[in-house]
């Protein structure tokens, strides 16, 4: 294959690769990967650092989305795991989604998570997925999220959220809709890291995507780079990849490191290069950063380094080891410091060998454990472990197993086989000095582990002693070579010191094991489940469920209360103090239903958990109540009805609980009970504010089996003390006034049958002029006008005044209108004068006027003509005004007059001759008429 030398080829060293990024490397990985996704399959990249697995991301999604998949990409390290809410992390997840997706134009997130927000976090993305992203999104699916591991930094657990991605996989068998939809997970864990909790389903959906080191034949677009900088290039990139084994980022490095330095043309030179410019001083050379991640890597957890590093020591000791499925070997190669080739476990590749060598792994040992303890374990293992001199003995074996202990550091290989030969030497050298004995229990004696097991759980109060505050049962037992029991004692010793009693109970279980037999009791109920059948709302009961504690020993854990309504379980078990299970059934609030659960009890360090299986089903409640309540004709005041209003509950067990409410703010109601069988209510009504007359209402009563309504009814009664008292004190006088005023009117007007009574308009009245002469002032005397008519303006004015105060509300409404309406008629007058001015604006342009200027005398003299006949007009619109406004009010006046004597002229007839004296009778009934209104009566 000939190549063409390229001067811009440029090699990328970290970070991902652009999609048309021509250094890249196409992979297994890739077409594995891609089939997969295209099909709808599930898929998980979990490898370690720089392994390449965001550039195999950003070129699969593309090959996807050029046959119209619709993807999007989540990098969980953008939304944070250091102080952060779980609302915070999951509506970042959506947010991501919703940008990725593009659906900012279609959905409105904030508001839709705050109107979910009576769902859980996971709940919502749930939703989100089911009833936004599935509808929105017609075309198949596929969401890469990168970085997962970071989830295992999070102070909050993300199980629910794995645990919903198996969901989505699941729900593909009842709704088709998720076929569309696939998920891919990159990042730095196993599948074992994801869901925390042991007790659930682990994360096991989805196909695993191996993600290999470079191969010869895959490399060769990493050619371009190298052609017309070395004489042979493909012995060169040969020589690349012997060194690092196809390691991505070492690979793209050091070509590149080729590429810069024209010193390099043969393959023996490529070994100087990465002596000088790689393996030595990596630390200070290791830009970008990439042996310092693994070695931060591999140190981070000081629990299990220890572990690591040996288990790393004796791949650089054997070249290779067999690989299985221990802890420490699925941790390593999360560091990118090995790999799994063929079934076996060895260094990735020469780099690594030569940077950490194992005179690193022996530094960082030393500086991991004790002094002596180190110092000793590496003297013992060069004599290939047959130097007992070496082994520790007494107070520094037992220092050495308490530091493991309490720094939970988790024992190599190497330290178990050091630490129990220094046991077993121990135990020797202790036996020959004292000879073999037998631990006393009171008057008993152990001589071997089954006696120790039966006496433990016989005198438990001195095997505590034993083993809380001494060290007989660790010394007894490493006298009979049983190492591993000793170790046991002393680390449930250091671990149980606050729960000795638990702690002795898993000590005799450790023992029980050691001899397999069977170490903790099956626990028992009787009975073994509850149906409780059918049940009425508000049944009460607490139900004992014997415990069986069958085998030896006990058990403790926590309850797992199920989610069934009415139910309350103790939060935690113990069959060592417990005889009882006690299960609080109460009904009083459970909707009618069928329920049935389970409570779980999550035994601790036992390999079961109990069941307790529950089923019931709450029914309604058989009630009676008044069909209304009648309480008669009230009077004013306030009235009690004592126990008027009883529901009472007819069915056998159910209990009532309920409240009673109404919107009648005059009725207030006493409750008596809250629950039970009977539910009291008093009544209390205050009809002091209340009108005469007929009242209807309802009480609304809310109870655990419904709400319903009572109503009731109640008459009020009219007050003839308070209806006489005030209508007296109005209708007397009003009654004076008016006879006051008729008395005064007929010393000045009669007209009509005889000279008391008006019955028809005054001739003054009827024959007065509304215009005035043209020259008033000739003619006009106020003492012209009719004396009549002077009487009847007067009174008109008077009835005008009082009108007005009676419809002083409707006039001010009529007031506000007119208001209105003269403001619009204001605007459009100001409209057309404006549009005046503006027309006299342009023909003033074009208009020439001549100017004439008068003398002086002139001016003045026809200054005090328009002013004459400006005074003269304004005096004679005056007196129309006051004219027109005086026969104005002596017609209302004498209609007035005309119409009341009218009304009371029929009175003649009982002997009322006086006009006078019927007005009075009037005044009388209008002023009671007055009092009643008052009192809203009528």
């Amino acid at each position: 294959m000939n190549i063409e030398p390229n001067p811009a080829y440029e090699y990328q060293v970290g970070g991902s690769l652009p999609a048309d990024a021509p250094s890249y490397v196409v992979r297994q990985a890739d077409t594995d990967l891609y089939d997969a996704l295209r099909t709808g399959r599930f898929c998980y990249v979990l490898n370690s650092r720089q392994m390449g697995k965001s550039s195999l991301r950003v070129q699969v999604m593309q090959r996807l989305k050029a046959e119209g998949i619709a993807c999007a990409a989540i990098d969980l390290t953008g939304i944070g795991s250091q102080n952060i809410t779980p609302d915070n992390w999951y509506i970042g997840v959506v947010r991501s989604l919703v940008s990725s997706f593009e659906l900012s134009g279609k959905f409105n997130l904030r508001n839709w998570w705050r109107e979910q927000d009576d769902l859980s976090s996971v709940q919502r993305l749930r939703e989100f997925i089911e009833q936004v992203l599935l509808l929105e999104v017609s075309q198949s699916i596929v969401i890469f999220i990168d970085e997962i591991d970071s989830v295992l930094s999070l102070n909050f657990s993300t199980d629910d959220f794995f645990a919903l991605l198996r969901f989505c996989y699941n729900q593909r068998v009842d709704k088709p809709a998720y076929k569309r939809l696939a998920f891919c997970l990159l990042g730095v864990a196993t599948p074992s890291d994801l869901i925390k909790d042991k007790k659930r389903t682990p994360f096991n959906i989805g196909q695993a995507i191996e993600l290999k080191g470079f191969e010869l034949h895959e490399v060769q677009p990493l050619l371009e780079g190298l052609v017309g900088k070395v004489s042979k290039p493909q012995a060169i990139l040969q020589g690349v990849l012997d060194w690092t084994g196809g390691q991505p980022f070492l690979t793209q490095k050091l070509c590149k490191l080729i590429q810069n330095n024209m010193k390099v043309s043969e393959v023996e030179e490529v070994e100087e290069l990465v002596r000088t410019q790689i393996i030595e001083n990596w630390e200070s050379q290791d830009e970008p950063e990439h042996l310092r991640t693994i070695r931060d890597r591999l140190l981070r957890n000081k629990q299990y380094t220890g572990r690591l590093l040996v288990l790393y020591k004796q791949m650089l000791q054997q070249k290779n080891i067999a690989a299985d499925d221990s802890l420490e070997q699925k941790e390593l190669p999360l560091t990118g410091l090995v790999v799994k080739r063929q079934g076996k476990l060895e260094p990735y590749n020469s780099i690594y060998k030569n940077v950490f060598d194992q005179r690193w792994v022996n530094k960082e040992l030393a500086l991991l454990r004790p002094p002596l303890y180190h110092e000793a374990i590496t003297a013992w293992l060069v004599s290939n472990c047959q130097d007992e001199s070496r082994l520790l003995r007494g107070k520094d074996l037992k220092d050495i197993q308490k530091w493991a202990v309490e720094n939970n550091y988790s024992l190599s290989s190497e330290d178990s086989n050091f630490l129990n030969a220094s046991l077993e030497l121990y135990n020797r050298e202790l036996e020959k000095v004292i000879g073999p004995t037998n631990l006393k229990f009171k008057l008993e004696e152990a001589s071997s582990v089954v006696d120790l097991i039966y006496l433990c759980d016989k005198y438990s109060d001195i095997a505590e002693d034993y083993l809380f505050n001494s060290t007989y049962l660790e010394d007894w037992l490493f006298l009979r070579s049983e190492t591993d029991l000793a170790n046991l004692s002393r680390k449930i010793a250091v671990s149980y010191k606050q729960e000795r009693r638990r702690g002795l109970e898993m000590f005799v279980r450790g023992l029980c094991k050691h001899l397999k037999r069977v170490p903790y009791p099956k626990i028992l109920f009787e009975p073994n489940k509850l149906e409780l059948g059918e049940i009425p709302i508000g049944y009460q009961h607490k139900l004992s469920l014997k415990i069986s504690n069958n085998g030896r020993g006990f058990a403790w854990g926590d309850v797992i209360k199920p989610n069934l309504p009415g139910l309350s379980v103790p939060e935690q078990f113990d069959s060592s103090t417990d005889t009882t299970f006690d299960i609080n059934f109460d009904a009083l609030e459970v909707e009618p239903d069928d329920y049935q659960g389970n409570i779980f009890i999550d035994l601790k360090e036992m390999e079961y958990t109990c069941r307790i299986p529950i089923s019931y089903k709450i029914k309604k409640l058989n009630i009676s109540k008044p069909e209304k309540l009648d309480l008669g004709v009230l009077s004013h005041g306030r009235h009690s009805f004592p126990r008027t209003l009883i529901i009472t509950c007819e069915s056998s067990g159910g209990k009532l609980k309920g409240i009673a409410s109404t919107k009648m703010n005059e009725i207030e109601i006493i409750q008596h009970s809250s629950q039970g069988k009977l539910l009291e209510f008093s009544l209390s009504i205050d009809t002091t504010n209340l009108e005469a007359g007929h009242y209807n209402t309802e009480i609304t009563i809310k109870t655990n089996t419904g709400e319903f309504e009572v109503p009731i009814y109640f008459k009020k009664s009219l007050n003839w003390d308070i209806i006489t008292a005030l209508t007296a004190r109005i209708c007397i006088p009003v009654g004076l006034v008016m006879f006051l005023i008729r008395h005064i009117l007929e010393n000045y007007l009669s007209v009509g049958l005889d000279d008391n009574w008006v019955l028809s308009y005054p001739p003054e009245v009827t024959g007065a002029s509304y215009l005035p002469e043209f020259f008033p002032f000739l003619h006009l005397s106020i003492f012209g006008i009719p004396e009549v008519q002077i009487i009847c303006s007067i009174f008109g004015s008077l009835v005008f005044f009082i009108c007005a105060f009676i419809f002083r509300e409707d006039l001010n409404l009529l007031k506000e209108k007119l208001k209105s309406k003269v403001e619009i008629f204001y605007d459009s007058i100001n409209q057309v004068i404006e549009s005046y001015k503006n027309r006299s604006r342009l023909s003033n342009q074009w208009v020439y006027n001549l100017r004439y200027s008068p003398s002086k005398g002139m001016i003045i003299i026809g200054w005090l003509i328009k002013t004459t006949f400006l005074l003269l007009i304004l005096l004679w619109l005056v007196i129309f005004i006051i004219n027109w406004i005086i026969n104005l009010l002596a017609w209302l006046g004498s209609s007035f007059l005309i119409i009341t004597d009218l009304t009371t002229y029929p009175l003649k007839a009982i002997g009322i001759e006086q006009a006078a004296i019927a007005w009075l009778v009037l005044g009388c009934f209008v002023g009671g008429a007055i009092g009643l209104q008052h009192l809203r009566l009528l």
